[in-house]
This record gives structure tokens, C-alpha cells and sequence, in this order.
């Protein structure tokens, strides 16, 4: 039997397009993608109008804060935005009965799953590569460039970042019996994972560590040949979650 169908990649992608899927998830990401280079450059601007009498010095801005905001509001506001819609994906197919309708077209359950988990990549990878588009050009704009050492290998960190969540999504859809359910544990798995990015030797192991060795990254605190390991153990993770999501969705009664 094939791996792939194509009509299944399809309908997957369509329900992105036509539904308010797609439109949320790109409002998110272009909003935080041109707002965050403008909230670095006028921060202290902000902060003196927040502060009133009070007199506040704080450096100048520079790309590197830009770049800052930027992933940190990826990988919190965007993130979990797009956990929480993908985290339906399954469960409410399931909910509304239609599941059946896709397994009985001589649909293994793997081909199901792994249409869901394909096409859950290529949304995140498109929404990152434009809200990178977009916060590099805005961030070109307001400080004159944008480019700094390890900007390629914070982009790679933060796309295997949302192969894995896209894997935790599919788990947490899956054994989920509704949706309120899935989202639910979706967001604690993520706030879970947030809590250990406490320590920096514990993120390069996390597979959401993405945003604190990038920010070790900006400051120039981490090794390069340290990388690999937060690149091989988020893709360690992804995998490994996959095949038990798969596991569990070929014995689960529908």
C-alpha cells in the first residue's frame, strides 16, 4: 500500500485554506512578525511614557533586540496559537464522525496520520519563512540591517521546534476525546516544557529550548559546536512522539 495519498495531502491542506484555520494562524504570525522589530526600536520610548516622572536610561536597541522580540513572541503568542489549532486536527474529525468517512476509502489510519502530520509542517514552515520575510525586512527598515552570526541556525532551531510541536499536537489530538480536551493538553505539555528552559543545560536537551539557545545565541553566550544537540534530540523526540501517536491511533476505538 502507498505511503501517501494524494487527495488525503489535499483535503488536509484545504481545510487550512477555506476554514478560519489558515486566516488566524496568518494574522498571528504577520502581526508579530512586523510589530515586534517596531515594539524593540521604541521600547524605551514606551517605557518612558509607562514610567512618567520617572527617569529611565536604557541602552539603544539594536538588531539583536529586534531579532529578540521577534523569536520570543514566536515562541510564545504564535506558538501556542498554532498548538492549539493544530491540536484539533484529529479529535475533531473524530467528534463530528467524518473520520469514518476518510478510513473506509481504503485510508490506513498511518496514511491518515501522516497526511495530518506533512501537512501540519509545511503550514508552520510557510508561516515561518514569511513572518521571517516580513521581521527581517521591518527590522532592515528601523536599524539598518538584519543579518547576524547564527541567524540560519536560529531559524533551523525554531522549524525543528515546530516539527516537534506539530508532533505533540497530533498526540495530544489523538488520545484527546474532544477538543476542549486536546487544547488543553496541549497548552500544559507546552507550559511544562516552558518551565524546564529555566536552565540552559537542560534547553539544549529540551525540544522546546529553541527560544533560549537563540537567545544565548543573540548574546554570544553559547558554543557552536554545542548546537548539534538540540538539533538531535528535537528530532529525536519528534520522531519517537510520531510513531507512539501512531502506535496508539492504530489500537484506539473509534
Amino acid at each position: 500500500m502507498e505511503m501517501l495519498k494524494f487527495q488525503l495531502l489535499k483535503k488536509e491542506l484545504i481545510e487550512y485554506i477555506k476554514t478560519s484555520k489558515g486566516f488566524i494562524l496568518t494574522a498571528v504570525f504577520v502581526f508579530f512578525a512586523i510589530s515586534s522589530p517596531a515594539t524593540a526600536k521604541f521600547m524605551n520610548e514606551i517605557l518612558a511614557a509607562v514610567a512618567g516622572d520617572i527617569t529611565i536610561s536604557f541602552p539603544d536597541p539594536t538588531l539583536y533586540d529586534s531579532w529578540g522580540q521577534v523569536f520570543k513572541n514566536m515562541n510564545s503568542i504564535c506558538l501556542i496559537v498554532y498548538l492549539i489549532v493544530m491540536s484539533t486536527t484529529v479529535s475533531q474529525e473524530k467528534s463530528k464522525g467524518s473520520i469514518l468517512l476518510v478510513l473506509t476509502k481504503k485510508v490506513s489510519r498511518f496514511q491518515f496520520l501522516v497526511s495530518k502530520f506533512i501537512i501540519g509542517i509545511l503550514v508552520f514552515t510557510i508561516l515561518l519563512l514569511v513572518s521571517t520575510i516580513l521581521s527581517g525586512w521591518y527590522t532592515n527598515l528601523l536599524f539598518g540591517a538584519y543579518m547576524y552570526d547564527g541567524f540560519w541556525m536560529s531559524l533551523l532551531l525554531y522549524w525543528l521546534m515546530g516539527i516537534f510541536f506539530t508532533a505533540v499536537a497530533l498526540f495530544v489530538s489523538v488520545i484527546g476525546k474532544t477538543t476542549t480536551t486536546s487544547a488543553l493538553l496541549a497548552f500544559a505539555i507546552y507550559a511544562v516544557l516552558q518551565i524546564l528552559n529555566i536552565s540552559i543545560e537542560i534547553a539544549v536537551f529540551n525540544p522546546s529550548g529553541a527560544s533560549s539557545i537563540v537567545n544565548s545565541i543573540l548574546t554570544g553566550t553559547i558554543e557552536q559546536s554545542e548546537l548539534w544537540k538540540p538539533i538531535l534530540s528535537t528530532a529525536c523526540f519528534s520522531i519517537v512522539l510520531f510513531l507512539l501517536t501512531n502506535h496508539i491511533f492504530k489500537r484506539q476505538e473509534i
